[in-house]
């Protein structure tokens, strides 16, 4: 078994600015797009094909980025400048 002291990407949030350590060690983006497929899919009992089920799920992708892509999360808008430059 690997020590938690030997993983290399466990703590690598602490390298970035400390205003979004808390976005970026947070699941909450993540469960909350779990949430909205599976409300989405609930709708949709029964998917014909398994490309049907690809198409109900990329339209369930884009809606989630449309509504959330001109959000800024918490710490983002004043660390900008510091993320730029690390991605430089």
């Amino acid at each position: 078994m690997t020590s938690l002291e030997t993983t290399e990407n466990l703590l690598t949030f602490y390298q970035f600015p400390h205003p979004i350590w808390s976005s970026i060690y947070s699941t909450n983006l993540i469960e909350s797009l779990n949430k909205e497929i599976k409300r989405q899919s609930k709708k949709r009992v029964v998917f014909p094909n398994e490309e049907a089920l690809e198409r109900c799920l990329v339209s369930i992708f884009e809606d989630y980025n449309i509504k959330f892509g001109a959000r800024i999360n918490k710490g983002f808008g004043v660390c900008f400048d510091t993320l730029d430059s690390l991605f430089d």
